[in-house]
């Protein structure tokens, strides 16, 4: 059976299967490939779809869609642990200053460094809050070194292990879909 989906043509040459962050799966297809091929390639693809969705579940990375009143207090709960640590992280280092910290509703992008050196964050990460702030850590740790390197050159990974030396632990056992 085929899985239900969503098609995107564009001006593209391959076909591409994406799960989104609601478990929704998108095909991205050439404008005028045959339907019956997206839906073959489908076919062919279904057991590591199923797989990536349970895993995704399994991992917590299947978000629910949130009101405007959870969304608050996770920024809020969030906001307060972020300012501790990112100063805490911050002072021991003595890097370049922080020009603003936000937590943004991003879906794709779980954290940036802005060429200004502000900081970004997505509310997603107060879900790990409760059970897994070492892996916020080292999201912190990773952004807090843009600070100094702007670029992910060898660098920018001797500042980071310096800083947290289990980073590379912390970031393989959260299987997350992240930006870094």
């Amino acid at each position: 059976m085929i899985p239900t989906y969503k098609l995107i043509r564009s001006k593209r040459k391959t076909l591409a299967l994406q799960i989104s962050q609601n478990g929704e799966i998108f095909v991205r297809s050439p404008r005028l490939y045959p339907k019956f091929l997206i839906e073959k390639f489908l076919l062919e693809k279904t057991e590591w779809i199923k797989k990536s969705q349970e895993k995704m579940m399994k991992n917590g990375n299947i978000h629910k869609k949130y009101t405007e009143t959870e969304f608050q207090e996770m920024k809020r709960k969030l906001k307060i642990y972020l300012d501790t640590k990112i100063q805490e992280i911050w002072n021991w280092k003595k890097l370049p200053n922080i020009t603003s910290i936000k937590i943004t509703k991003s879906e794709r992008r779980w954290w940036s460094c802005s060429g200004k050196n502000g900081l970004c964050f997505s509310y997603r990460l107060a879900a790990y809050l409760e059970n897994h702030t070492q892996f916020i850590d080292a999201v912190i740790t990773h952004e807090i070194a843009h600070l100094q390197e702007k670029n992910h050159q060898k660098n920018f990974w001797n500042l980071v292990y310096s800083m947290m030396p289990e980073y590379e632990s912390v970031m393989q056992s959260r299987s997350v879909d992240t930006h870094i």
